[in-house]
């Protein structure tokens, strides 16, 4: 699963506080646009690119989120962070794996359906 840091408003913006609570409730569009003014806000906080990633992630923008695990990877020396980062990379590389074996699999099948 993907970890979620938690949403401090001492540490945060008011954008970030606001995604937070977006992103609580599964309204994951709203939660980008906040989380991306807090990314605006403070360039480098490495919560606000976090949840953006993770909230990325929920959108199945795949791409983008891992280059917001990347840039977080960049700010954090946290151990901790950098662990949830790189795995979270890893679970979209999966994801990402599955699905082009899924789109491979079922063109070889249309493809063997439409010769009989």
């Amino acid at each position: 699963g993907i970890f979620v840091t938690g949403c401090l408003p001492s540490f945060a913006s008011d954008a970030f506080t606001v995604g937070c609570s977006h992103y609580k409730q599964g309204k994951f569009p709203l939660a980008k646009a906040f989380f991306a003014k807090a990314v605006q806000d403070d360039p480098t906080s490495i919560a606000a690119h976090y949840q953006l990633a993770n909230t990325l992630f929920q959108l199945g923008e795949y791409d983008r989120s891992i280059a917001y695990y990347n840039a977080c990877l960049k700010l954090s020396p946290d151990q901790r962070m950098r662990t949830f980062c790189i795995a979270a990379m890893a679970q979209i590389q999966n994801l990402k794996k599955s699905q082009a074996n899924k789109v491979a699999s079922s063109n070889t099948s249309s493809a063997i359906v439409k010769h009989y």
